[in-house]
């Protein structure tokens, strides 16, 4: 649907779960839009796509009844479910002192009460976590990273190569680059229980992917005219509104304007005028997600398995996607890419060599996924504030500058980083804005 600028009371920058979800409830309260998304398609850093005859997640993947906002959602569209990992003979092992060890049920058992040892020292910081107050910080967590935290951890060592395994998928990126506010945080909204936290990290994802939950929410922005493949070069205001200028040399204007952009690359956008310095620097010096997650077809089956490894390993978690006699899918997550020496993204015998220390005599036959870091509308996987961030950049990254407005997975208030923390993001600024416009 077409819509003059008379017409529009906000531009959208952004078609992520923010920026869709935004469009969506300003249109449930009669308000115009036109939003503008740079890629071909809806999504942001999710995004499914079918390979081999699977739906595949190269981006966010993972949700959980704990997460109330991207619950309701798939309960609104009546969106299938499913566990994941398949439970039943599911074999867990954690790398640990150059081997393999199998845990047992009673070995996961004590690996999870480490997991609770290690994040007691922050549950005074986050005692009412769907909350933005910070409990009180004696010690100075706030400006501390993961590998910091690790260092004064003490537990037998192959469960604390578990719990480092565990603060490797989480942070997805170097552990001394990782605030280890963002462990606590998603262990408090998780219940201040390990076992829920790493359920909310990898236990529930949708059966036909997040595409069709994101177009389940586009399909009721009915006062929206989404726009794809409609970079932005410059957002202007004034007094009077906001004009977004594309790459194309078309512009939109309107009243007010959203940017539910993530946070490392509100810099390739020209603002007028510019955007707050702690914004600025914020995109400048980046959040700390910077993993690679890929699919990789190995030979023969290899059964259902999930495989975890501390940081000195250059693949920190494998999981079965799909197995049998021809040949199996796992998926794999890198929180350090450099370690893995791989030439280029879909380099099979480097990632080959990477997967040895785990699975001992695989062969790689191919790798599909997408390289987020690299992707310059993205630079970036989820946000994991680096230490000090959370108490620096927070407030000011969803802090209203005169007529915009922000939004995003990384400026969210409680699972930020998750598809969750995207749509409380959408629904907050577009209540925000719809207030504006009233007032």
């Amino acid at each position: 649907m077409a819509t003059s600028d008379s017409e529009v009371d906000v531009v959208i920058v952004g078609g992520g779960f923010a920026g869709v979800t935004a469009a969506r409830e300003l249109s449930a309260r009669g308000r115009r839009a036109v939003l503008v998304e740079a890629r071909d398609r809806l999504g942001g850093r999710t995004y499914t796509k079918d390979h081999d005859g699977h739906p595949m997640e190269f981006g966010g993947t993972w949700v959980h009844p704990l997460q109330p906002h991207v619950w309701s959602e798939i309960d609104r569209y009546d969106v299938e479910t499913e566990t994941f990992p398949v439970l039943e003979g599911l074999r867990q092992a954690v790398v640990s002192d150059g081997r393999v060890v199998d845990l047992s049920d009673d070995d996961a058992a004590r690996a999870l009460e480490a997991f609770d040892a290690f994040c007691a020292p922050g549950t005074t910081l986050f005692p009412e976590p769907f909350s933005e107050t910070l409990g009180p910080d004696p010690d100075g967590l706030g400006d501390r990273s993961l590998r910091e935290q690790l260092a004064t951890f003490k537990a037998e060592p192959e469960l604390r190569d578990w719990v480092e395994a565990m603060c490797c998928l989480t942070a997805f990126g170097p552990l001394d680059q990782s605030g280890v506010t963002e462990v606590f945080r998603a262990y408090a909204l998780a219940g201040h229980s390990a076992e829920q936290f790493a359920a909310s990290l990898s236990a529930t994802k949708l059966v036909k992917g997040t595409r069709e939950l994101i177009d389940s929410i586009a399909g009721q922005a009915t006062l929206a005219d989404i726009r794809l493949s409609s970079p932005v070069r410059r957002v202007i205001q004034t007094d009077g509104g906001v004009r977004v200028e594309l790459e194309s040399g078309e512009a939109v204007s309107a009243p007010t304007g959203l940017i539910a952009l993530p946070m490392n690359v509100l810099n390739s956008v020209e603002f007028e005028p510019g955007l707050s310095e702690i914004k600025r620097t914020a995109s400048a010096d980046r959040h700390a997600g910077a993993g690679m997650k890929c699919f990789v077809r190995v030979k023969g089956d290899i059964g259902n398995l999930s495989i975890v490894a501390p940081e000195a390993q250059a693949v920190n978690f494998l999981v079965t996607y799909d197995h049998g006699p021809e040949g199996s899918w796992l998926i794999v997550f890198s929180a350090n890419p450099k370690k893995l020496q791989m030439t280029k993204f879909d380099d099979v015998q480097g990632l080959q060599t990477a997967l040895q220390p785990l699975l001992p005599g695989v062969e790689v036959e191919s790798i599909v996924g997408w390289d987020w870091s690299n992707d310059p509308l993205a630079l970036g996987t989820w946000c994991i504030y680096r230490p000090g961030q959370l108490a620096k950049v927070l407030p000011d990254l969803r802090t209203t500058e005169g007529r915009l407005f922000f939004a995003g997975s990384d400026s969210a208030s409680t699972w930020r980083g998750f598809i969750d923390g995207a749509i409380e993001s959408g629904y907050r600024s577009a209540r925000d804005i719809d207030s504006y416009l009233t007032s």
